[in-house]
């Protein structure tokens, strides 16, 4: 794969990723496989989906990506590598299943809140948004790899 700054990665180079996830998954284990099935994710919307990334600061237990469709809306993408379908491996959490409306409502709120681990000036902007136009209102995907089969899923739950 060649690299170059400010490269659009092919389909090729997204092949080229989820092929690195599954000869490496034993040896880093679940860690390294979910951040290597989100950067597969990231690229995979923006070439598969035209989807463009949003200034985000990725934060721990937050939102996976944040992108923006070509009417310029926010999109949030879940990204799961797993063998299981990824709409089995959205968690349910003490404020509602990761992608439901409660779900991301709480997380734009953290965002905002600047004790918050979430919070930064870039994810203060997106939450912000996100409760203007109301979480149900925001598209929410949930982009599924399969490092077995090396297959990618997309499901839009909004």
């Amino acid at each position: 794969m060649s690299q170059c700054c400010g490269k659009i990665p092919t389909s090729d180079d997204v092949g080229f990723i989820v092929q690195t996830v599954l000869n490496t998954v034993e040896r880093y284990g679940n860690i390294w496989q979910g951040e290597a099935g989100e950067e597969a994710a990231n690229e995979y919307a923006v070439q598969e989906l035209n989807l463009r990334k949003e200034n985000f600061d990725k934060a721990t237990h937050g939102f996976d990506c944040v992108f923006r469709n070509s009417g310029g809306h926010l999109v949030i993408g879940e990204a799961k590598a797993t063998q299981a379908s990824g709409l089995s491996a959205l968690a349910v959490t003490s404020h509602g299943r990761e992608g439901s409306v409660e779900w991301v409502e709480y997380k734009a709120t953290l965002m905002c809140d600047p004790s918050s681990s979430l919070y930064s000036p870039n994810n203060a902007k997106i939450g912000e948004e996100i409760l203007r136009v109301g979480a149900e209102n925001v598209e929410f995907v949930v982009i599924h790899i399969d490092p077995k089969e090396l297959t990618v899923d997309v499901t839009n739950l909004r």
